[in-house]
């Protein structure tokens, strides 16, 4: 949808302009190239009715989308949601984190002596010990991890301490590398990167989903946008026909005071402004619902003295030329919506392969080299240990198999049963893409079409009302002939701006099923 200029816009619809002179409103078109138009305005004449346009109030359709942008209230929850799964992916990653581990502990046990019986092992033996590991979960579904330990023992025992000396005290250090990894269940980077690969899918799928949001919210506003120029539209257009009915009653009071006509007459007046007097209730309503209904899109506070605005631009009323065939296969391909949906195919395919891991048996290696060294002093004991004169060495294998593994089995049906239905939910989708791409352009022709149609019964409407006014002068025609061709002139032109509201949702519509309307727009997305 482009918007038109001053001068386009009055060239494209004098009927518009035209009209609303008549009913003694002035209008003026603020397009993209002149803004600042709106401060000035010239007096509109036509034919016996003089008026002098006011600037337009309210804000323009770009700032109304900047306020859409950063105010609506689903907007909000889709960064919200991108947040959370930009963190379930940081959570995922700490899977693979090195993991520091420590702790020191002192023990003191104390052997009393038997009467009677070998000595060597009574006594009181002190123990601190303190250990240091560093370990990390592998890509590929294994643990590796690398502990030292020391530990220093302040003994009696003699068979520790020998005869020599009652007391003495030495020192034990070892450093161990263990590796365990799967070699049945659990092998590989397809399950141990699951949920990390899951989290990443989910954080495309969220940016697809505030895609697809922003498209329809900006629908949603800019469609609103035009109704509420259309409902101040309609809303001055029936004012109009109050003050063409009572232009009609003066001078119909004026044929009473001269006793060309009777009261009949001047009651028929009066009867016509009192009901067109209800259709601008009505209308008044519906223009402040309009309003309300914006601003509930913009995420604003609706003050208790709330007072609706007009809008100060409308809709181009030259349709955008529209191929079905092109705007289907560009909507299958770029819709956010369905895009979504395709991605979310891949979580089904991580979930299966993944049950399909599961229902392997289990059988595990694991092993282990180690060092030790034990002297009566610290720096003795690492540097026997560092020499690797004491070794250590186990090595083994883990097995487990349930039996009937229903667990894993039933995990493996729910994820192709989970991938099944995403792919009858993107089939379905596709169709009702194609079914939209061919109902908003049977709309936006039908809209177009009904808006030439309008135009040519205004202007018909028109000379009817002028001939009934020359009829009715030379006493040729009745008060209700002429307040008939009045209305039938504020019907058409009615008629005129809601085809044209309607041409515009459509094509709004159309670019928010292809995905087109942000960049339409100048929308941008930030954040990844």
């Amino acid at each position: 949808m482009s918007f038109p200029s001053t001068a386009t816009a009055r060239a494209l619809s004098p009927w518009v302009w035209g009209a609303l002179g008549a009913m003694g409103i002035g209008w003026q078109i603020l397009g993209a190239d002149d803004a600042n138009a709106a401060e000035s305005a010239a007096a509109t004449v036509v034919g016996d009715v003089t008026a002098t346009p006011a600037p337009p109030r309210g804000l323009a359709l770009r700032d109304v989308l900047g306020q859409a942008v950063t105010g609506n209230p689903d907007l909000q929850r889709e960064r919200v949601a991108i947040d959370l799964t930009k963190a379930n992916v940081l959570s995922a990653e700490g899977l693979f984190d090195y993991m520091l581990t420590g702790d020191g502990t002192f023990a003191r046990r104390v052997t009393p002596a038997i009467v009677g019986t070998n000595t060597v092992v009574t006594g009181f033996s002190e123990t601190l010990t303190a250990n240091l590991g560093l370990a990390r979960v592998l890509e590929s579904g294994g643990r590796m991890a690398l502990a030292a330990q020391e530990i220093r023992t302040h003994t009696s025992q003699l068979q520790f301490c020998g005869s020599a000396a009652p007391n003495c005290t030495y020192h034990g250090g070892s450093m161990t590398l263990t590796f365990s990894h799967p070699l049945l269940r659990g092998f590989g980077t397809e399950v141990t990167l699951a949920n990390l690969r899951k989290q990443r899918v989910l954080h495309d799928v969220a940016l697809l989903n505030r895609q697809a949001r922003a498209a329809v919210v900006i629908r949603d506003v800019v469609t609103t946008y035009w109704e509420l120029g259309y409902a101040s539209d309609d809303l001055e257009i029936r004012r109009s026909a109050v003050t063409l009915a009572e232009e009609q009653r003066k001078y119909t009071q004026a044929s009473v005071d001269v006793g060309r006509l009777g009261l009949a007459d001047l009651a028929a007046v009066d009867r016509a402004i009192a009901d067109r007097q209800q259709a601008v209730a009505i209308a008044e309503q519906a223009f402040l619902l309009r309003a309300l209904d914006l601003q509930r899109l913009l995420g604003l506070q609706v003050p208790a003295t709330f007072a609706p605005t007009a809008t100060p631009e409308r809709p181009s009323a030259v349709p955008v030329p529209i191929d079905p065939v092109v705007e289907t296969a560009h909507a299958l391909e770029s819709s956010p919506q369905l895009r979504a949906l395709r991605t979310g195919l891949t979580l089904s395919e991580i979930d299966i392969h993944t049950a399909q891991a599961l229902l392997r048996p289990q059988l595990d290696f694991v092993g282990s080299v180690g060092t030790t060294g034990r002297q009566l002093e610290f720096g003795d004991a690492w540097t026997q240990a560092a020499r690797f004169e004491n070794m250590n060495l186990s090595a083994g294998l883990i097995f487990q198999l349930p039996l009937q593994n229903r667990a894993a089995r039933g995990a493996e049906r729910a994820a192709r049963a989970t991938g099944e239905r995403v792919h009858i939910d993107v089939a379905d989708l596709e169709l009702g893409i194609r079914d939209g791409v061919v109902r908003i352009t049977t709309s936006a022709r039908t809209a177009a079409r009904r808006a030439d149609l309008a135009r040519a019964s205004v202007g018909y409407a028109q000379k009817n009302l002028d001939a009934e006014r020359a009829r009715f002068e030379v006493g040729r025609s009745t008060n209700n002939d002429v307040l008939l061709r009045q209305q039938e002139l504020k019907n058409a032109e009615i008629q005129v701006a809601r085809a044209i509201a309607d041409l515009a949702s459509a094509e709004t519509a159309l670019a928010a099923l292809t995905g087109d309307i942000l960049q339409r727009y100048g929308i941008v997305l930030r954040g990844s």
